[in-house]
Formats: structure tokens, C-alpha cells, sequence
């Protein structure tokens, strides 16, 4: 692609005429000054939200109409490679926009690896650290309510009730942030598992059905 200098289109011209007529000038030899133009027009088109198959067929439709008025095979041949220039400068806004799509979707990817990973480590400190922080308190109040007295039993047992109840919460958001069924197993055999619990609970029957055996991206699995 030619490096072309930037020139803008007239304001608020047809933009059909306005690619019409700045071809003819590019391909009449009106150099980089009209080559400028092409790009100008491409961003324009992007703006308006023009397809590529809009903008393919206007240039078609263009050249044929100027490679059908030309006196001699050299005229055609100059004709073709001047639309394809001004055809490759005009398309290379939308070559740029879908080069920073991809670079977005690139970031939002790592992004979305990143927070996969702090999620999973957060479930696991919530499931198996604290579950093992609690597990040491629960054996602490045991070897208390050895040396207390009969009336104060009541109060350690309604410690254990409350750190139930913690150890029950905990379990919940280890669970509804990462299942780890997810990292064992895999998606299907932990929808199965969920399953077979709702049903037993509910006691009514489900069934799991699926079209694939393996594994998952762990980012899908965690979403779905």
C-alpha cells in the first residue's frame, strides 16, 4: 500500500459521488493528493457503517464504467491498477479497526484468564484455609469445655453452633465462586452431581444429557 498524503472529501458530499469522482481524479493522475482521499473516504465509510460489500461493489460498479470508456489495453491495464490501489488505501481504515477489535478482544482474554485465576485461588484459600482455621478452633473449644464448668457448656456449644454456621457460609461462596467439582472433574460431571442433589432434595427426576465428554476452557466452565 502506498504511503498516501491525507486529504479530506468535500463535507457533506454523496458518498457514492464522492468516491466516483475521486477515483477519476487518482486515475486521471491526480497522484497522493487523490490517493489521500481514498483513505479519507474509507473512514468515512467506516463512520456511516458502510459494509465491505457495499464498498467492493461501488468500486466495481466505478471501474468497470471507466475500464469500459477506455481507448487502448494500456488505458485498462492502468485503469485496474490504479483501482487497485485506491481500492487497498480506502479498505485500510477497516483494516486498522479490525486490527484494534482483535488486540481488544486479546486484552479482555488475558483479562478474563487473570480474574479466572484470582477467583479460583480466592475459592480455595475460602474452602481449604479457612476450613482448616475453623477445623483448629472446633478442636481448641473441645479441649476447653474439658476444664469448664457444667454451666458454661451451654455457651461453647453455642460457639460450635455459630462456627457451623460460618463453616456453612464459607462452603456456600467457595462453591458459588468456583465449585471445585469444576477442577476435579470437569462441567458435565459436576452439572451431575448438582443434579442428582436438586433431585434427591426435590425428589424429582432429572436427567443430564450431553453431546460432548471432555473438558471444558476453564473460563467457560466457570461461566456456564
Amino acid at each position: 500500500m502506498k504511503s498516501a498524503v491525507r486529504s479530506k472529501p468535500k463535507p457533506h458530499a454523496n458518498f457514492e459521488d464522492e468516491y466516483r469522482s475521486s477515483f477519476d481524479e487518482y486515475a486521471g493522475g491526480g497522484g497522493e493528493l487523490a490517493l489521500g482521499r481514498a483513505y479519507e473516504l474509507g473512514r468515512r465509510a467506516l463512520n456511516e457503517h458502510k459494509s465491505l460489500v457495499e464498498i467492493a461493489s461501488l468500486h466495481h460498479e466505478t471501474v468497470l464504467a471507466m475500464v469500459r470508456d477506455a481507448k487502448s489495453e494500456k488505458r485498462t491495464e492502468e485503469l485496474i491498477q490504479a483501482g487497485s490501489e485506491f481500492l487497498a488505501e480506502c479498505l485500510s481504515p477497516y483494516e486498522m479497526a479490525h486490527r484494534g477489535f482483535q488486540d481488544a478482544v486479546k486484552a479482555l482474554r488475558q483479562l478474563n484468564e487473570t480474574l479466572e485465576e484470582e477467583i479460583k485461588r480466592i475459592a480455595y484459600a475460602v474452602h481449604d484455609e479457612a476450613g482448616q482455621l475453623l477445623v483448629a478452633v472446633h478442636l481448641a473449644l473441645s479441649e476447653m469445655a474439658l476444664d469448664l464448668p457444667q454451666p458454661q457448656q451451654g455457651q461453647v456449644t453455642r460457639i460450635r453452633e455459630l462456627l457451623n454456621e460460618v463453616e456453612k457460609h464459607l462452603r456456600r461462596y467457595s462453591h458459588e465462586l468456583r465449585p471445585t467439582i469444576l477442577d476435579d472433574l470437569g462441567w458435565v460431571p459436576a452439572i451431575r452431581f448438582l443434579a442428582d442433589g436438586v433431585s434427591k432434595r426435590a425428589n424429582i427426576p432429572i436427567r443430564i444429557e450431553a453431546s460432548f465428554s471432555g473438558r471444558l476452557p476453564g473460563a467457560i466452565e466457570t461461566t456456564l
